[in-house]
């Protein structure tokens, strides 16, 4: 069994994310990649070992070890080790670990109960030429990972070269992309209180990007086009607004405000072009203002997310120094 741990700088730095493409990438026959979550405060319930055994047909259904203390966490890794074995069966597998977050000390506790690698997932600013120290020898490389468009130059130029001076080995950066940060049309309706007044099957449909469908001053097919798979937030009172949404294939679904569900008419267009209506209880102000603290509870749970991250990390990671990496022991 070869043992692949990501590990991340900071919770949200997107360790779900890269474990499970990862899984995708690297379970290609002959090898299986099994994918399992390590460490929670509620092995039980925990939403991200939920999410990789939904995406991933060779995630492991194992819960989870007991968040703990350093002090447990040599006993706890070895447990956890003995676990896997057992459910990886055969040495042909690689087995990719969604590790802790922030403190090393469980991850390279695991790491040497079953001589395994490790990689970080960093964001920009989490200072990962320093943070990367701590796991020695048994780093395997550094993910850069979300990385917002106007800080590519500063990637470039400052983040991968202080990689390099520490000697940490630089696996590659993931761009921010909306798709991967989009919530369900379910978590929206959830996140407002609000209720499906047409085809709430499409719950699961992903939002990229909302539009506030005021006072528009472009044509209104140009305006809603502006952006992919959008949300468009609009008053009840505003048919026309809301036709004009709805003449443009980007329009993924509508937010109705003020509770009130839409006129016949517009309800007939929404359902011809197979658009979802869900109504919120609030105004237009006041919706847009709580869609705006929807971003925590956002998670990486869906297919299309994973869809999207295998594409990034596919074009982006050195994916072959992790094929080279896992063909021998960390200690080899």
């Amino acid at each position: 069994m070869q043992t692949l741990i990501i590990a991340s700088t900071r919770p949200g730095a997107g360790k779900t994310a890269i474990a499970a493409a990862l899984g995708a990438l690297l379970g290609r026959a002959p090898r299986r990649a099994l994918v399992v979550k390590g460490w929670a405060a509620d092995p039980a319930n925990d939403a991200d070992a939920a999410a990789l055994h939904s995406l991933l047909p060779d995630a492991i259904a194992l819960a989870p070890e007991q968040a703990h203390s350093p002090g447990e966490a040599a006993a706890r890794a070895i447990n956890l080790a003995a676990r896997l074995r057992l459910a990886a069966g055969d040495e042909a597998a690689v087995v990719i670990v969604e590790g802790a977050s922030g403190d090393p000390t469980p991850n390279m506790a695991l790491a040497e109960a079953t001589d395994g690698l490790v990689i970080l997932v960093a964001g920009v600013d989490d200072g990962a030429d320093t943070a990367a120290l701590m796991y020695g020898g048994r780093l395997l490389g550094v993910v850069i990972n979300g990385v917002p468009r106007y800080q590519t130059h500063r990637l470039d130029s400052e983040i991968v070269p202080a990689l390099s001076r520490a000697g940490v080995p630089f696996l590659g950066a993931i761009p921010e992309d909306r798709r991967l940060v989009a919530p369900s049309l379910d978590l929206v309706a959830e996140h407002l209180g609000a209720g499906f007044a047409l085809l709430p099957e499409q719950g699961q449909r992903l939002i990229d990007n909302f539009l506030i469908g005021g006072l528009v001053l472009d044509w209104g097919p140009t305006y809603f086009g502006s952006q992919e798979n959008t949300g468009v937030i609009v008053r009840c009172d505003r048919p026309d607004v809301q036709i004009a949404a709805l003449q443009t294939d980007t329009t993924r679904a509508l937010v109705m405000t003020k509770g009130i569900s839409p006129i016949e008419y517009v309800h007939y267009e929404a359902r011809e072009r197979g658009v979802p209506v869900v109504v919120s209880p609030y105004d237009t102000h006041e919706t847009a203002a709580r869609l705006e603290t929807l971003l925590p509870k956002v998670r990486f749970d869906h297919p299309e997310k994973l869809t999207r991250m295998v594409e990034l990390a596919s074009s982006t990671l050195d994916l072959a120094a992790v094929e080279r990496a896992i063909a021998r022991p960390a200690t080899g």
